[in-house]
């Protein structure tokens, strides 16, 4: 099988180069060269005939891995990416949207069929499939018994979404209301090719917040995704993952439902920890440039400086709604850093010095999140150690 990565590159001085990518722009023939983003070295890399194709779902393959990188117990890289490329819908003549494949050599590559109308999901969907192939290989190596079962792709899709944008949280439960959870097993062996029931999709994102809510410290739930992916059979990677949960099938299809209620009627707030709102915040400030073949990490500063760049306008306008849109869900202890980094974001244009503070700004108020955090967790932990000690003296 003949990997689809472009092999010819040209690498352009820092000034011409889009952020997180290598612009490649048009051969000297005048034929059509693919533009090459990266979310990040070892993570998505996105190649598209039209760079602003290209840099909006590198931008959401960025937005993927933060937000999965829990559930899926992903490395801070892979050795090789994952390998996107759009193809003109003229040119697609498969007949599912997108099509995952994983090579000899380890490298997964996925092809999207591609047009400005092509829905968000199928690119969502394409890309966790894509990781979960990759997170399969990264443990399993190749073999023909590598998975990524279909209700697991929806559920992470669904993890994504509920999570970038907390409000969808609130509606999953609204829908989820007036649904019957699926039978385990079921969904458990959805098979991919079949329709897929809204209470399938909902029922898959519920399921997968329930098993990492029950596993404990003994870690069943990275037990079970490891051997999810490496093929074995669901219901019998299920009860080894998770011993002395339930003693027979119909024991194990009511702690499943039992499950899916408590979830849906629980009563909490669409916000995040601390720690996940540092780790988005963090995406959102970090920006990469190629420079001779080398990938660079800009300074915020720097970037506000090259605003009036095409590219570096686009990205700085992308990420400043992005932030907006994350606000509501940040933690206390960083909305004030999260509000700064929307200021900054917003000042294209603007002159050296008041470029400076807002960025002096958005650092302090960095500084004095990242510090509240680990003060709250040695408080709470030295608190934890003496009901400890308390309850056995």
């Amino acid at each position: 099988m003949k990997r689809w990565r472009v092999c010819v590159r040209v690498v352009v001085a820092l000034g011409a180069v889009a952020l997180g990518a290598v612009a490649l722009g048009r051969a000297a023939t005048g034929s059509a060269v693919p533009v090459i983003f990266q979310s990040a070295p070892g993570r998505f890399e996105v190649a598209a005939l039209d760079g602003g194709d290209a840099q909006r779902v590198a931008a959401l393959a960025g937005q993927a891995w933060p937000l999965l990188a829990g559930p899926l117990a992903l490395p801070e890289s892979f050795a090789s990416p994952v390998f996107v490329r759009l193809v003109p819908a003229a040119d697609w003549g498969e007949r599912s949207p997108f099509r995952v494949t994983v090579e000899a050599g380890g490298v997964v590559a996925v092809r999207v069929g591609w047009d400005r109308t092509t829905p968000e999901v199928v690119v969502r969907r394409a890309l966790v499939q894509g990781l979960l192939m990759r997170q399969a290989v990264a443990r399993h190596g190749v073999n023909e018994r590598l998975t990524a079962p279909l209700w697991l792709e929806h559920a992470c899709v669904g993890w994504w979404r509920t999570r970038a944008e907390p409000a969808q949280l609130d509606a999953l439960k609204q829908a989820s209301a007036r649904l019957a959870p699926p039978p385990l097993e079921d969904l458990l062996l959805w098979p991919r090719g079949t329709t897929e029931p809204a209470s399938f999709v909902d029922g898959a994102g519920w399921l997968l917040t329930f098993l990492t809510g029950e596993a404990g410290k003994a870690g069943e739930w990275p037990a079970l995704l490891h051997r999810l992916l490496g093929g074995e059979a669901p219901a019998a990677a299920l009860a080894a993952s998770f011993p002395g949960r339930y003693a027979n099938d119909h024991e194990c299809e009511l702690w499943w439902q039992t499950g899916w209620q408590q979830l849906r009627r629980a009563r909490v707030l669409p916000g995040w920890e601390a720690a996940e709102s540092r780790v988005e915040l963090a995406e959102m400030v970090r920006f990469v440039f190629s420079h001779q073949g080398e990938d660079a990490v800009m300074p915020l500063r720097d970037v506000l400086g090259r605003a009036g760049e095409p590219v570096v306008d686009r990205e700085l306008k992308r990420r400043a709604a992005a932030v907006n849109r994350l606000l509501a869900a940040l933690h206390p202890f960083y909305r004030n850093a999260g509000l700064s980094l929307a200021d900054a974001l917003a000042v294209r244009g603007a002159g050296a010095e008041r470029r400076d503070a807002v960025c002096a700004a958005f650092e302090q108020e960095w500084r004095d999140a990242t510090e509240l955090e680990r003060a709250s967790a040695t408080a709470l932990d030295a608190l934890s150690a003496r009901e400890n000690k308390s309850a056995n003296p």
